[in-house]
């Protein structure tokens, strides 16, 4: 276990070695992989049990509760390796969770609509009108947490 420990903490310093842009590239690919993956999953799941119960709900709605849910699901993951493998913050963990929160309900707000406008008006699925969407998720992203989640007091 000490010899895991050590290697764990030699690899740490190697990692905030790197510049922060990447940190934020590395770790936010994790993240938006993981979310992305759990959003396709989750719509595959809706849509599936839409079509055994014969409930009839549009894709529009079943990608809307699958983006739901994948938001509450990851942000607490997101929060947590963004504060401290990318920004390395040191502030009160309650009021940068509250802003990170934040900054995630923002982007929530924004993405279902856009989504929901190119599965209408573009006939994509889900999975092609979130990968769409990360693009610019992604910028927004980084400037939100950098300027106001995380932001280093002086």
């Amino acid at each position: 276990m000490q010899r895991l420990l050590k290697i764990y903490f030699w690899a740490e310093s190697v990692w905030f070695e790197l510049p922060e842009k990447l940190r934020f590239l590395l770790v936010g690919g994790f993240n938006t992989v993981l979310a992305y993956g759990i959003l396709n999953a989750l719509d595959w799941l809706f849509g599936y049990l839409n079509a055994q119960n014969q409930w009839n709900f549009s894709p529009e709605l079943i990608a809307n509760a699958a983006l739901l849910v994948q938001y509450i699901v990851t942000i607490n993951i997101s929060v947590a390796t963004m504060r401290y493998y990318v920004f390395q913050s040191n502030g009160s963990w309650q009021k940068e969770f509250a802003k990170a929160w934040s900054v995630y309900i923002f982007l929530y707000l924004i993405n279902a609509p856009i989504m929901t406008f190119l599965m209408v008006v573009f006939s994509l699925k889900t999975w092609a009108a979130q990968a769409i969407y990360l693009t610019f998720s992604t910028i927004c992203t980084f400037i939100l947490h950098k300027y106001f989640s995380f932001r280093k007091k002086r």
